[in-house]
This record gives structure tokens, sequence and C-alpha cells, in this order.
């Protein structure tokens, strides 16, 4: 039975693993984990597998085993992130922390014998408690990601993983499972970090110089959703297999049997061979989307309308000679703070994703279109090329890009080479099928990577099967208005201008709390610098409510203000008063820094918008 110490410890700091404990402890096989005395000193533990006995410790001296264990971890640093995996007894991860006290620790178990039977055994009291993290049961995927992802989130130093290491061996698909996890988490974070330091300053200037667009142009997700319940929507991406479609396309554009949406680059392959899309997706916040549709604006193409995401890069939009048509993304705070439609019913939006046929995705299922056909969504490598023809920009695969590839499942069964990021694309486009209840989507796309939750079928098999009789309404978008409040911006519009001077202020009050600090701390008053330290989270708590930093400074700032809370709690239990002081300095001045050139640096953006809320409430 678990030790009454430990329940109580884990109802307090891990309830969701207490939770998941008591749910299976009436299941638990517990003839199959036994202790027994050690012969020198402490207990051992061993299982039955089969018909042998299995040690997961020494059967002689378990505590000179565990020491020989820990041993082996050097340099580990203060404020590290060490995960426990395997438990056994624990011993290693009693001397472990008694060697490294001032570490952060989690402690992960993926069989639930051994860890009820260590928390009935060995009382949590015997750790630093404060610096238990969490405890959790490896045997659910889900709650495993989503507890890896937690702890890199929060980590600002060294993830160390500490294994037991006859754990891994008694138990390997178990282990392997886990580290192919941890990896994952890995890359995905670093992917997601680089993303939002890459894009967090363009999403919202974007957001700003875009408005004039979205306050004067339909938003298509409010006024179209669910009106093509139905009809079947051909998503053609720019992948190197569009080439073998483009006759197939023809066709159907020619005898209006689908409506065809591109997505990103396959605007130009198609306009290379004739085909003009029913209309052009595109989200893509950076300065070089406006190369995608270089051909349109040179050609003064005006029959292609384009439905842009309210982040997308600005340059994208200007002298754009068709109809646009927008949709709110998740990464645009600006429109989400100041529009409301007239009949007040929830903004609809898409979610951010690392390609525009995920977005693209969300928009067709939004508006009813039933079956999706994917054309071009390689997400993969076709020989040397990346791309489909037409695409003047896009270059070869180069070696170094062949030899760091992947191999993935292709649509017919082999396999096909992919980078890390097709496969990031794929992973999300499989997760939006997935939860797309009741919508059918088919693969078209020879040669390409198999995507979960598609089927694959041929695009001239698809034209007998599913795309039989002309569905294609040429009044497809028309009737549409701008339904925006004009009232609630106006008064938004009022209210964040004070909450612009508000911030000014703050960021003054910032700075002289900042200098305060900075000569009690140069003066060895640590004292009285303790007591600042209060007003730095009260200045900070302000900002947190205060409109303009949460709209636009903050999330341009998302990295970096991730950053600060982080490592808040780390520097308010550094011991060291002079390291604690000018650690504090340090962090909140760069911080307010940042903070207040990027005020100036969207002043005169926040002006231009201003004027154009102007135009639009008095037009």
């Amino acid at each position: 039975m678990i030790l009454t110490d430990n329940i109580n410890i884990l109802r307090e700091s891990c309830p969701q693993s207490w939770e998941k404990i008591k749910n299976i402890e009436n299941n638990l096989d517990l003839n199959m984990v036994h202790v027994e005395p050690a012969k020198k000193e402490g207990q051992t533990l061993f299982i039955n597998q089969g018909n042998k006995r299995v040690y997961m410790h020494s059967k002689y001296d378990p505590l000179k085993e565990a020491g020989t264990i820990v041993d082996g971890y050097k340099d580990v640093k203060d404020g590290s992130s060490v995960i426990f995996y395997g438990t056994g007894l624990g011993y290693h991860i009693e001397i472990f922390l008694k060697k490294h006290p001032n570490v952060n620790y989690y402690i992960v178990e993926s069989v639930p014998e051994i860890l009820y039977t260590y928390l009935s055994e060995k009382s949590l009291k015997e750790l630093p408690i404060k610096r238990l993290k969490g405890i959790i049961l490896g045997i659910d995927e889900q709650k495993i990601v989503s507890f890896l992802n937690n702890i890199i989130d929060k980590t600002r130093k060294d993830t160390i993983i500490v294994e037991l290491p006859i754990h891994k061996s008694v138990f390997p698909k178990e282990y392997e499972r886990f580290l192919d996890i941890f990896k994952r988490a890995i890359k995905n974070k670093k992917s997601e970090l680089h993303t939002e330091f890459s894009f967090q300053k363009r999403w919202i200037l974007n957001s700003m110089k875009n408005f004039k667009y979205i306050v004067s142009t339909p938003n298509i997700l409010m006024e179209k959703k669910g009106h093509f319940k139905g009809k079947p929507a051909i998503l053609v991406s720019a992948g190197p297999s569009l080439d073998d479609e483009i006759e197939n396309l023809k066709y159907i554009k020619e005898k209006g049997l689908a409506y065809i949406f591109s997505v990103g680059s396959a605007i130009n392959t198609l306009i290379y061979n004739d085909i003009y899309p029913h209309a052009a997706c595109t989200y893509d916040p950076t300065v070089n989307n406006q190369k995608v549709f270089a051909k349109v604006k040179e050609q003064n193409i005006s029959d292609i309308p384009i439905i842009f995401g309210s982040s997308v890069g600005y340059e994208t939009l200007i002298d754009y000679p068709g109809e646009k048509y927008h949709m709110i993304t998740s990464q645009d705070t600006v429109s989400n703070y100041y529009l409301k439609t007239e009949d007040e019913s929830k903004m609809n939006i898409v979610f951010d994703a690392p390609t525009i046929a995920v977005v693209t995705l969300q928009l067709l299922y939004q508006l009813g279109f039933d079956p999706i056909i994917l054309v071009g969504q390689n997400l993969a490598y076709k020989g040397k090329k990346r791309h489909s023809e037409g695409i003047e920009y896009s270059k070869d695969i180069s070696k170094e890009e062949i030899e760091k590839g992947i191999w993935v499942k292709s649509v017919d069964g082999s396999e096909v080479l992919t980078n890390e990021g097709f496969n990031r694309m794929r992973k999300q486009m499989e997760y939006y099928i997935s939860i797309f209840t009741g919508l059918k989507v088919i693969n078209t796309t020879k040669g390409g990577a198999n995507i979960e939750g598609t089927g694959f079928k041929e695009l001239r098999d698809i034209i007998g099967d599913y795309l039989v009789d002309e569905v294609f309404d040429e009044n497809w978008l028309n009737g549409t208005k701008v339904i925006y409040d004009k009232e609630y911006l106006k008064a938004q519009a009022d209210k964040m201008d004070k909450s612009h001077s508000e911030a000014l202020k703050i960021i003054r009050e910032y700075r002289e709390v900042i200098e305060k600090i900075f000569n009690l701390v140069k003066n060895q008053n640590f004292s009285q610098s303790e007591n600042m330290y209060s007003k730095l989270d009260n200045i900070r708590f302000k900002m947190n409510d205060n409109d303009f930093f949460k709209t636009f400074i903050l999330p341009m700032n998302r990295v970096n203000y991730k950053v600060l809370i982080d490592g808040i709690e780390s520097m308010k239990s550094e011991r060291a008063p002079l390291m604690k002081g000018l650690r504090i300095i340090s962090t909140f001045k760069n911080f307010v820094e940042v903070c207040n050139n990027d005020i100036k640096l969207i002043d005169p953006v926040y002006k231009e918008m201003n004027e154009d809320i102007l135009s639009f409430i008095e037009g």
C-alpha cells in the first residue's frame, strides 16, 4: 500500500498522476514485483519475467551500485532539469539529489507495478520535495508528450535524463518510445521557438499594416461558413507531382467539376500552364511572400481572387490586382482586439500552421467543402525536385539535404525521402484531418508521402468517381459585405489610445525601479533591494493588464517574455544576493529596452492604422 506521506505529496504536487494511480490500483499485478533484503545493506527489488527473476538492483549492495550510476553524471549545473527514468527503489534518485540538491527534478516510470512498489516502500519526504516538479506514469503517449513539452517549455538550462540502466534493458520498448517522444519534443520545441522568434514582430506589423484591407474586404469565414456543404474542392500545392496533373486540372476547371484553390507557390505553376484557380490562398508572414504573387502583379491578372490570412506579409497585398477576401489568423492579436461583428457572432479564425496547405484545409472545412482532394501535396522530394515547374525561385535539393533526409512511408506503401520541415507539415495535416470528423480527404499525389486519414486515388480516377457533375457557381463569392461593427471599433480605438499613453508610463516606471535596485545592489544594501523586487512584479502585472502591451508589444516579444517569466522563479531562488540582484537587473532591463524599442518601431504604423480606422468609420 502506498505510504500516507506519499499520498499527501501526490495529491498536492501531482494530482493528475495520483488520480491515474488510483484508477489503475486494483488492476495491478503486484505478484510481478517483489522486494527482499539485500545481502549487505538495504533492500533490493526483482520482477518475475517468465520463469526467471530479474533484479532491478544489485542483490548484494544496491547503494554502492547506485553511487556508481550517479558518478557517471558530471558537471551537473544548479537549476538544471533532471528526468529520472525508471525508479526501482529509487536509490540512484536519492544519491543523485544529495549530490546535486539544487536541480529541478521529475520522476518517470513506465511500469505501473514498479512505481506503486516504489511509492509503497520509499518516502518522497526523504527527497528535496520543493524541487520535485512532477511524477508521471509513462504509459499514455499523449500524457508523456504533454509532460515533456511542459518540461522543455519551462527549462532554460540543461535537461538531463538519468536512467536506471537495468530498466531500459528489461523494458526496451518502453524506453525507446520515451526516448523517441523526448527527441521529437525537443525538435518540435526548437522549431516552434525558431518560428516564433523569426516571425513574432512580423505577425504584429503585418496585422497592423493589413488592417485597412481587413476592414474593407469580406471575411470569408464569417460570410460563407458552411455555404459550400457537400461541394468538392481541390487543394493544389506546389509539390513536384503537380506537373503530372496539369491536364486533369484543366479538364476539371473547364467543366466546373470542383472548386480549385491554389496554396502558396502553386499559383505560379498553374498560371504557367494557363490555369487560373478559383482562388489563391496565402498566409506566409515573411517579406519574401510577395515573390509568390509577383507574376500575378506583373501580368495584371485580375480574375484570381486572393484569400489572405490577416497576418500575411503586408507587401503581398500591395497592388494585388484581383479581389481580396480575408480570414483572421490565430497570430493576429490586433484584429481580435479591434473587431466585432455587427450581430456579435463568434469570430471564426484559422490557426497558424507550418504550411498554407494546413491553413487552407481549415478554411475549406469551415466553408463546408467535402470531399477535399489534395493535388501536389508531396511533402517529400521527387528526385532532386522540391517544387513543380514554373516556380522561378525554386532550387533543386542539395547533396547535403539528401544526406540529412529521412525516409517515410509513401502513398504506394514504399518509402520516400523527406525532410524535417515537410514531416512536421505532414503531421500537422494529419492532426487536423483526425479532428475534422466526417470529412473525406483524398490524396492524389503520386510519389508523395502517405498522409494518415486520407485515401490515395489517382486524380483521373476521381474524375470518373466523384467529379461527374458541374458544381462551380461563377457567383460563388457574391453577396458578401463588410460586417464589422464601426461603433465598437471606434470605442476600442479610443481605449487603445489611452493604453498607449499608459504603456509609456509603465516603461518609465520600470526604468526608475531598475535604477533604484541597481544603486542598492551597487552599495550592497541587499535588504532594501530585496524589498524592491516585488515592485518589479507589480509593474509587470500592470504591463499584462495594459491593452497596448497585450495587443502589440508582448506578442512582438513572446519568446523574450516567456524567457523572462520562466526565469523569475530561478532568479528569486538565487541564494547569493549580489548575483541575484545583478541577474534581476540585467534580465528586466534588457526586456524593458526591447519593449521600448518596439514601441518606437511601431509608433508610425500605429498612427497610420488609426488613420485607416478613421477612414473606415467615416466612409
